[in-house]
């Protein structure tokens, strides 16, 4: 098999990790169709979005440390039949207990293929390449969730049900798998060796350097999941925006993400992964406290573009600090991607319940959870890296 080039690697892999921003972003306009259809309220059906982050946090936890040892391939494939399976079932439900159930297993089987999109691009590239590589992936995977919405709102305009969606799901992971299937028949497969995440996970649960990177990723990012666990109530409800506003709305934040992630490329050339990253949470930080002082506003034209440019910030974030965190572990890669996404998936996780419980009809519990997971994640990073010399 001639060996894939730069280009075919980076579009290979991010349509495989666009799999699941696909299945959390495309669904959300039709959560108030969803909850008419299941006869529930619609805060039952938007539950399944934390559901889905769990599923993903398990199905990584799960496939990295056997796609260390048996290979990248055959986990993938499994994953992606188990998304693709799941998807199909959700079509024929008329339940709400039985739609989180599956989008449970349709998380996990995503967890399972996606953990390997960041180990196998370790297997391959180190240093400030890996984070160039992360980026470009990152750049072109983000542009999933900033078509997802709108994807989602034509389809159920144009066939009138919720269900295509889910149809058109389970085609895409179809197409994934047949794509990966093709481009990596003999890549990444390592020697056989016996399963070990136990030890895997202590081994990197309790390597301090790379452990204050991740709590620190893991905390920045949690806004971001806050904010689309409860995006389509924020800006439909609060703002009393259409949902065709709603759609360019919420693409104003992975737009965000798209130019700051190609920047990032571009820097990291000239410098180090780790002063980008501490430029990302310096400025996340900035851009929470400006919303915190501007919580009561209802003007969707300054408080969109503010959430935007916090959300934006992951782009100096997201592929920065995961490239530090996979120096340390070149034979366990898939199982430090898992760890991280544990972390950042349950977190999220959690940051989207809590803003659901506490939500009062103001953007007062979001924006508090965002300033929160900025300024703690920019605390850890900043202090736990001062006086210690971490690899970037």
């Amino acid at each position: 098999m001639k060996a894939l080039t730069e280009r075919q690697l980076v579009f290979t892999l991010a349509a495989l990790s666009a799999i699941t921003p696909l299945a959390i972003d495309m669904y959300l306009p039709a959560i108030s169709s969803m909850s008419k259809s299941l006869d529930v309220p619609e805060s039952q059906v938007a539950i399944s979005i934390s559901i889905f982050f769990l599923g993903l946090a398990a199905g990584q936890l799960f496939g990295g440390p056997i796609s260390d040892a048996y290979g990248r391939r055959p986990i993938v494939i499994i994953g992606l039949g188990m998304f693709c399976l799941s998807s199909i079932f959700i079509i024929f439900i008329n339940d709400v207990y039985v739609l989180w159930i599956l989008r449970f297993i349709q998380a996990f089987g995503g967890g399972v293929a996606t953990v390997n999109v960041a180990a196998t691009v370790r297997d391959i590239f180190s240093g400030n390449e890996s984070a160039r590589v992360f980026s470009m992936i990152g750049s072109i995977t983000i542009i999933a969730p900033l078509v997802a919405p709108a994807l989602g709102l034509i389809v159920v305009s144009l066939f009138g049900s919720w269900e295509a969606i889910f149809v058109i799901l389970s085609v895409y992971s179809l197409l994934a798998l047949y794509f990966y299937s093709k481009c990596f028949k003999a890549a990444n497969v390592t020697d056989k060796r016996k399963v070990t995440p136990i030890k895997n996970y202590i081994e990197i649960l309790t390597t301090p350097k790379p452990m204050i990177i991740m709590i620190a990723l893991v905390i920045s990012s949690s806004g971001l999941y806050a904010m689309l666990a409860s995006s389509s109530i924020i800006y439909m409800n609060y703002f009393g925006l259409s949902k065709l506003m709603f759609v360019v709305c919420f693409s104003m934040n992975v737009s965000m993400i798209v130019i700051t992630s190609k920047i990032n490329a571009k820097f990291v050339k000239k410098f180090s992964a780790l002063k980008l990253l501490k430029f990302g949470v310096k400025t996340q930080v900035l851009v929470a406290a400006v919303l915190m002082i501007l919580h009561k506003s209802e003007n969707a034209f300054i408080m969109v573009p503010l959430i935007a440019l916090f959300t934006g910030m992951l782009g100096f974030i997201f592929g920065n600090a995961i490239s530090i965190v996979l120096e340390y572990f070149p034979k366990t890669s898939a199982s430090a991607n898992a760890v991280i996404g544990v972390l950042q998936y349950s977190v999220g996780a959690a940051a989207g319940l809590l803003v659901s419980l506490f939500d009062d009809g103001t953007l007062f519990p979001l924006i508090l959870m965002m300033a929160l997971s900025s300024f703690i994640g920019a605390v850890i990073l900043l202090a736990g890296t001062k006086h210690t010399k971490v690899l970037a």
